[in-house]
């Protein structure tokens, strides 16, 4: 039995510990989806390990959970469960990603997919520098890091809109392969809004810390 594999029998451990996890397991799944889009030709290793982290996303959610569960009842508690959700979403969409890669079989990777995979690394790379500090966060910090995710987000859309234009104006693909990018870079985009809205629960998380 692996680390992983143990995950729900370990004795109960604080929210903020599996937060962490959590971000780092949405880390090394970007990571891994990085280096599939590098590896396209050969893709069945690195969609597997994807799977095999998704999984271990979804023990640590039912992980955090159930230390939620275990917390003193206040209006926070919805927001964590929010919070929790949102993480798992991200690398559901990764996920999400890989499987629609495994499906489509796509023979090179759109330069787009690099551009929108990057900047949702650098999103998810800003919630884990800050979630090392939950539940006392630096309320600047948190709000520089809702307001930067906004512009990430922002941007990505931008990518995926001049992406969709350029397909509709000039029919750079063809037909099959334009749908399967269109459906493809509209996980990775809505993936991207998760990051963002978990930004935004932070935020809220953290308002209500030095309220209370």
């Amino acid at each position: 039995m692996t680390a992983d594999d143990d995950i729900d029998l370990q004795k109960p451990r604080l929210l903020d510990f599996i937060l962490k996890d959590q971000l780092d397991n949405a880390v090394d799944c970007g990571q891994v989806l990085g280096q599939l889009f590098m590896n396209i030709e050969s893709p069945d290793r690195y969609i597997a390990e994807i799977k095999r982290l998704e999984e271990k996303g979804d023990r640590l959610t039912a992980e955090a959970y159930s230390a939620i569960e275990l917390l003193a009842y206040s209006e926070i508690i919805h927001m964590n469960e929010q919070f929790v959700q949102r993480l798992d979403d991200i690398v559901d969409g990764i996920n999400n990603t890989s499987r629609l890669i495994d499906i489509c079989r796509p023979r090179k990777i759109e330069d787009s997919a690099h551009e929108i995979l990057s900047i949702l690394l650098s999103m998810i790379g800003r919630l884990r520098d800050e979630i090392v500090r939950y539940p006392v966060n630096d309320l600047a910090s948190v709000k520089d890091c809702r307001e930067s995710l906004k512009r990430n987000e922002e941007a990505v859309d931008l990518i995926y809109h001049n992406w969709r234009k350029k397909q509709y104006r000039i029919l750079v693909l063809p037909l099959v392969d334009e749908a399967n990018w269109t459906e493809i870079l509209g996980v990775l985009e809505h993936t991207t809004d998760s990051a963002y809205h978990a930004a935004v629960l932070l935020d809220r998380q953290t308002r209500y810390h030095q309220r209370h």
